[in-house]
């Protein structure tokens, strides 16, 4: 079956589409990208000096999963530092296969092979990386805190003895009137274009 080209007039709209799109996203899509550059080079301290534990490494990923999957919702700054933990642990190819994306994690088998480490800094490590992880997007859900507390038990770390990650206060704020009309005039823009994308192959 032929497909049909765009014609000229379609594609150069598109592109205007896409270009204003991308105007007003861009003060919000600026402070996404510092925010996460900040959460990746604390967690790259917290996690390097973890790298080849073996079993621990992927309760710790298994732990990571289910507190990214508490409220239902894996953003893409829990996806990123989630993926980014992956690679700093150093997990063999069977233990990356080991995890799965559905289904339920074995939340009692994590905090079980978590709460026998035996290196109090190690498990303040680990504790500063779920936290880390569950104000990845800015805010820690009703959920997120239930296991959170949940791991930290298991790890034997206070949460009062963890350093959160201070933001400056122009990345922690939440999106102002204006941001926020920026992405309502974009949404509709993407969703036009989207369908207009020719397809690949």
């Amino acid at each position: 079956q032929t497909r049909t080209s765009p014609s000229p007039l379609a594609g150069l709209l598109s592109g205007l589409a896409r270009g204003l799109a991308d105007w007003l996203l861009a003060p919000s899509r600026r402070r996404a990208a510092q925010r996460l550059a900040l959460l990746q080079r604390s967690q790259e301290a917290l996690l390097r000096p973890l790298a080849g534990r073996g079993e621990a490494g992927l309760a710790i990923l298994e732990g990571a999963l289910a507190l990214a999957m508490a409220d239902s919702q894996f953003s893409d700054d829990e996806w990123e530092l989630f993926t980014r933990g992956m690679a700093l642990l150093n997990l063999q190819n069977e233990q990356r296969r080991g995890l799965s994306l559905q289904g339920s994690v074995d939340l009692a088998g994590v905090c079980s092979t978590l709460a026998a480490l035996d290196d109090p800094s190690q498990r303040q490590s680990i504790a500063s990386f779920y936290s880390l992880l569950a104000d990845a997007d800015g805010s820690i859900a009703p959920a997120e805190q239930r296991l959170l507390q949940a791991l930290l038990k298991a790890l034997a770390v206070d949460p009062r003895d963890l350093d959160r990650l201070e933001l400056p206060a122009e990345l922690r704020r939440p999106p102002d009137r204006l941001e926020r009309l920026r992405r309502r005039l974009a949404a509709p823009l993407l969703r036009w274009i989207s369908p207009r994308q020719s397809p690949r192959g």
